[in-house]
Protein backbone atom coordinates (compact mmCIF):
# COMPACT_ATOMS: atom_id res chain seq x y z
CA UNK A 1 0.00 0.00 0.00
CA UNK A 2 2.84 2.25 0.93
CA UNK A 3 4.37 1.69 -2.53
CA UNK A 4 0.95 2.31 -4.01
CA UNK A 5 0.50 5.89 -2.23
CA UNK A 6 4.29 6.25 -3.03
CA UNK A 7 3.92 5.81 -6.61
CA UNK A 8 0.88 7.90 -7.21
CA UNK A 9 2.40 10.72 -5.43
CA UNK A 10 5.44 10.50 -8.20
CA UNK A 11 2.81 10.91 -10.50
CA UNK A 12 1.02 13.51 -9.21
CA UNK A 13 4.26 15.34 -8.73
CA UNK A 14 4.90 15.03 -12.58
CA UNK A 15 1.84 16.01 -13.86
CA UNK A 16 2.23 19.08 -11.96
CA UNK A 17 5.37 19.71 -13.43
CA UNK A 18 4.20 19.26 -17.07
CA UNK A 19 0.98 21.84 -16.15
CA UNK A 20 3.34 24.27 -15.07
CA UNK A 21 6.09 23.73 -18.15
CA UNK A 22 6.81 27.26 -19.54
CA UNK A 23 4.53 28.22 -22.05
CA UNK A 24 6.87 31.39 -24.03
CA UNK A 25 7.10 29.80 -27.28
CA UNK A 26 3.21 29.31 -27.55
CA UNK A 27 2.60 33.05 -25.98
CA UNK A 28 5.29 33.86 -29.14
CA UNK A 29 3.67 32.45 -32.07
CA UNK A 30 0.00 33.55 -30.68
CA UNK A 31 -0.19 37.24 -31.48
CA UNK A 32 1.32 39.75 -34.03
CA UNK A 33 3.60 41.80 -32.60
CA UNK A 34 4.17 45.51 -32.81
CA UNK A 35 7.16 47.57 -31.98
CA UNK A 36 6.95 50.27 -29.15
CA UNK A 37 10.42 51.36 -28.30
CA UNK A 38 13.78 50.29 -29.78
CA UNK A 39 17.25 51.18 -27.61
CA UNK A 40 20.74 50.99 -28.68
CA UNK A 41 23.40 51.12 -25.67
CA UNK A 42 20.78 52.23 -23.31
CA UNK A 43 19.57 55.20 -25.65
CA UNK A 44 15.60 54.89 -27.29
CA UNK A 45 15.43 55.43 -30.72
CA UNK A 46 13.15 58.00 -32.09
CA UNK A 47 10.34 55.47 -34.04
CA UNK A 48 9.45 55.96 -37.53
CA UNK A 49 5.79 56.81 -38.58
CA UNK A 50 4.86 53.57 -39.64
CA UNK A 51 5.90 51.29 -36.71
CA UNK A 52 7.22 47.51 -37.46
CA UNK A 53 5.20 44.69 -36.52
CA UNK A 54 6.71 40.67 -36.09
CA UNK A 55 4.81 37.64 -36.78
CA UNK A 56 6.58 33.93 -35.81
CA UNK A 57 5.01 30.93 -37.63
CA UNK A 58 5.05 27.65 -35.95
CA UNK A 59 8.04 26.45 -37.76
CA UNK A 60 10.81 28.62 -39.02
CA UNK A 61 9.58 31.55 -40.66
CA UNK A 62 9.12 35.08 -39.37
CA UNK A 63 7.51 37.69 -41.25
CA UNK A 64 6.73 41.34 -40.66
CA UNK A 65 7.34 45.11 -41.48
CA UNK A 66 10.34 47.07 -40.72
CA UNK A 67 7.74 50.17 -40.61
CA UNK A 68 7.59 50.83 -44.25
CA UNK A 69 9.17 47.70 -46.36
CA UNK A 70 8.14 44.18 -45.46
CA UNK A 71 10.42 41.33 -44.70
CA UNK A 72 10.43 37.45 -44.86
CA UNK A 73 13.47 35.65 -42.59
CA UNK A 74 14.08 32.38 -40.24
CA UNK A 75 14.16 32.15 -36.79
CA UNK A 76 14.93 29.64 -33.91
CA UNK A 77 13.58 29.83 -30.19
CA UNK A 78 13.37 27.89 -27.21
CA UNK A 79 11.40 28.13 -24.08
CA UNK A 80 14.52 28.89 -22.11
CA UNK A 81 14.48 32.23 -23.77
CA UNK A 82 16.94 31.75 -26.51
CA UNK A 83 16.86 33.29 -30.09
CA UNK A 84 18.28 33.52 -33.15
CA UNK A 85 17.40 35.99 -36.26
CA UNK A 86 18.34 35.91 -40.13
CA UNK A 87 16.39 38.29 -42.06
CA UNK A 88 16.12 37.13 -45.49
CA UNK A 89 14.43 39.62 -48.45
CA UNK A 90 12.45 42.36 -48.42
CA UNK A 91 10.00 44.87 -50.53
CA UNK A 92 12.33 47.47 -52.12
CA UNK A 93 9.70 50.85 -51.90
CA UNK A 94 11.68 54.50 -51.28
CA UNK A 95 10.78 55.33 -47.53
CA UNK A 96 10.77 58.32 -45.46
CA UNK A 97 12.80 56.65 -42.65
CA UNK A 98 15.01 54.06 -44.72
CA UNK A 99 17.77 55.08 -41.93
CA UNK A 100 15.63 53.52 -39.47
CA UNK A 101 14.54 50.44 -41.41
CA UNK A 102 18.19 50.01 -42.20
CA UNK A 103 19.41 50.18 -38.16
CA UNK A 104 16.24 47.98 -36.86
CA UNK A 105 16.61 44.68 -39.36
CA UNK A 106 20.39 45.01 -38.55
CA UNK A 107 19.21 44.98 -35.56
CA UNK A 108 16.96 41.97 -35.39
CA UNK A 109 20.08 40.00 -37.11
CA UNK A 110 22.34 40.26 -33.39
CA UNK A 111 19.03 39.20 -31.24
CA UNK A 112 20.26 36.84 -29.05
CA UNK A 113 17.37 35.80 -26.31
CA UNK A 114 13.72 36.87 -25.76
CA UNK A 115 11.25 37.26 -22.85
CA UNK A 116 7.84 37.27 -23.40
CA UNK A 117 4.06 37.91 -21.99
CA UNK A 118 0.36 38.40 -23.00
CA UNK A 119 1.13 41.80 -23.42
CA UNK A 120 4.93 42.09 -23.51
CA UNK A 121 7.30 40.86 -25.95
CA UNK A 122 11.31 42.41 -25.35
CA UNK A 123 14.24 41.06 -27.76
CA UNK A 124 17.77 41.13 -27.05
CA UNK A 125 21.25 41.24 -27.98
CA UNK A 126 24.22 40.52 -26.21
CA UNK A 127 24.96 43.31 -23.12
CA UNK A 128 21.53 44.76 -24.38
CA UNK A 129 23.20 46.78 -27.00
CA UNK A 130 19.85 46.38 -28.84
CA UNK A 131 16.56 46.41 -26.62
CA UNK A 132 13.45 46.04 -28.47
CA UNK A 133 9.89 46.01 -26.80
CA UNK A 134 6.72 44.94 -28.57
CA UNK A 135 3.06 45.28 -27.50
CA UNK A 136 0.45 43.22 -29.27
CA UNK A 137 -0.93 44.48 -32.46
CA UNK A 138 -4.07 45.20 -33.83
CA UNK A 139 -5.35 41.41 -34.30
CA UNK A 140 -8.16 42.50 -36.83
CA UNK A 141 -5.16 43.30 -39.22
CA UNK A 142 -4.23 39.50 -40.96
CA UNK A 143 -0.74 39.61 -42.10
CA UNK A 144 -0.66 36.99 -44.14
CA UNK A 145 -3.26 38.06 -47.07
CA UNK A 146 -2.12 41.61 -47.60
CA UNK A 147 -1.69 41.56 -51.14
CA UNK A 148 -0.35 44.74 -53.69
CA UNK A 149 -2.26 45.71 -56.98
CA UNK A 150 -0.44 43.31 -58.55
CA UNK A 151 -1.72 39.98 -56.23
CA UNK A 152 1.90 39.84 -54.79
CA UNK A 153 1.32 38.68 -50.99
CA UNK A 154 4.07 41.14 -49.40
CA UNK A 155 3.72 40.06 -46.30
CA UNK A 156 5.11 36.87 -47.09
CA UNK A 157 7.87 38.49 -49.00
CA UNK A 158 6.83 38.39 -52.70
CA UNK A 159 7.14 41.76 -55.04
CA UNK A 160 6.19 42.67 -58.71
CA UNK A 161 8.39 41.85 -61.44
CA UNK A 162 8.16 43.29 -64.61
CA UNK A 163 10.54 41.50 -66.63
CA UNK A 164 9.00 37.91 -64.96
CA UNK A 165 5.55 39.48 -65.38
CA UNK A 166 5.15 37.19 -61.99
CA UNK A 167 5.24 38.07 -58.45
CA UNK A 168 9.11 36.59 -56.98
CA UNK A 169 10.69 36.58 -53.82
CA UNK A 170 13.76 38.87 -54.39
CA UNK A 171 16.03 36.55 -52.52
CA UNK A 172 15.39 33.62 -54.36
CA UNK A 173 15.15 34.72 -57.95
CA UNK A 174 17.39 37.93 -57.88
CA UNK A 175 21.35 38.24 -57.85
CA UNK A 176 22.03 40.06 -54.34
CA UNK A 177 24.23 43.36 -54.65
CA UNK A 178 25.53 45.21 -51.42
CA UNK A 179 26.18 49.05 -50.91
CA UNK A 180 29.39 50.44 -51.61
CA UNK A 181 30.91 51.50 -48.60
CA UNK A 182 28.08 49.77 -46.65
CA UNK A 183 28.60 45.84 -47.54
CA UNK A 184 26.82 45.27 -43.76
CA UNK A 185 23.80 47.16 -45.09
CA UNK A 186 20.27 45.33 -44.64
CA UNK A 187 19.12 47.76 -47.69
CA UNK A 188 21.09 45.80 -50.75
CA UNK A 189 19.68 46.12 -54.65
CA UNK A 190 18.77 43.05 -56.36
CA UNK A 191 19.29 42.64 -60.39
CA UNK A 192 16.79 39.83 -62.06
CA UNK A 193 17.41 39.04 -65.72
CA UNK A 194 15.28 37.87 -68.58
CA UNK A 195 15.25 34.10 -69.28
CA UNK A 196 17.58 35.40 -72.83
CA UNK A 197 19.54 37.80 -70.63
CA UNK A 198 18.31 40.13 -72.94
CA UNK A 199 17.02 42.37 -70.46
CA UNK A 200 17.63 42.90 -66.42
CA UNK A 201 15.90 44.50 -63.97
CA UNK A 202 17.24 46.48 -61.05
CA UNK A 203 15.52 47.18 -57.69
CA UNK A 204 17.37 49.83 -56.18
CA UNK A 205 16.24 50.36 -52.36
CA UNK A 206 16.16 54.07 -52.80
CA UNK A 207 13.75 53.82 -56.01
CA UNK A 208 10.31 53.08 -56.29
CA UNK A 209 10.57 52.10 -60.12
CA UNK A 210 12.49 49.38 -61.44
CA UNK A 211 14.80 50.15 -64.37
CA UNK A 212 14.30 47.85 -66.79
CA UNK A 213 17.91 47.77 -68.81
CA UNK A 214 19.23 46.59 -72.37
CA UNK A 215 22.09 44.21 -73.36
CA UNK A 216 24.67 46.44 -75.22
CA UNK A 217 28.18 46.30 -76.19
CA UNK A 218 30.75 48.71 -75.04
CA UNK A 219 33.78 50.56 -77.03
CA UNK A 220 36.17 48.51 -75.08
CA UNK A 221 34.58 45.58 -76.21
CA UNK A 222 32.16 44.98 -73.08
CA UNK A 223 28.68 43.44 -72.70
CA UNK A 224 26.84 45.57 -70.19
CA UNK A 225 23.22 46.40 -69.93
CA UNK A 226 21.81 49.79 -69.69
CA UNK A 227 19.76 53.01 -71.64
CA UNK A 228 21.72 54.59 -73.03
CA UNK A 229 20.88 57.98 -72.37
CA UNK A 230 23.04 59.98 -69.70
CA UNK A 231 23.47 59.18 -66.47
CA UNK A 232 21.52 55.77 -66.55
CA UNK A 233 21.70 53.34 -64.27
CA UNK A 234 24.68 50.32 -66.04
CA UNK A 235 24.82 46.19 -64.83
CA UNK A 236 28.16 44.76 -65.68
CA UNK A 237 30.75 42.34 -64.55
CA UNK A 238 33.85 43.53 -62.81
CA UNK A 239 36.40 41.38 -62.19
CA UNK A 240 34.01 38.75 -62.38
CA UNK A 241 31.39 40.35 -60.09
CA UNK A 242 28.36 42.20 -61.13
CA UNK A 243 28.03 46.16 -60.16
CA UNK A 244 25.58 48.68 -60.91
CA UNK A 245 26.62 51.87 -61.78
CA UNK A 246 26.06 55.39 -62.73
CA UNK A 247 27.33 58.04 -64.45
CA UNK A 248 30.71 56.48 -63.87
CA UNK A 249 29.97 55.19 -60.36
CA UNK A 250 29.80 52.13 -58.60
CA UNK A 251 26.56 52.14 -56.24
CA UNK A 252 26.31 48.45 -55.44
CA UNK A 253 28.67 45.13 -56.10
CA UNK A 254 27.92 41.36 -55.82
CA UNK A 255 29.73 40.39 -52.40
CA UNK A 256 31.74 37.08 -53.07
Amino acid sequence: MKTMKWMLWVLLVIAAGCKSKDNSLTLLKSKEWQLKSMSVNGQEVKNPRELPTLSFSDSSAVYGSAGCNRFFGTYTADEGGKMTFKTGGATMMFCPDMDFEDAYLKALNTIVSYSVSEQELKLMSPDQQYLMVYFPADTLRKLGVQKDEHGCNAAAGYTWSEIRQDCIRLFEEGTKLSAVGDENSTMAAYIVWAVDSAQVEVFLPENETHPLLKRASLSSGETAWNLEVADSYQVRQLDGKWVVEQAGEILYRQLP
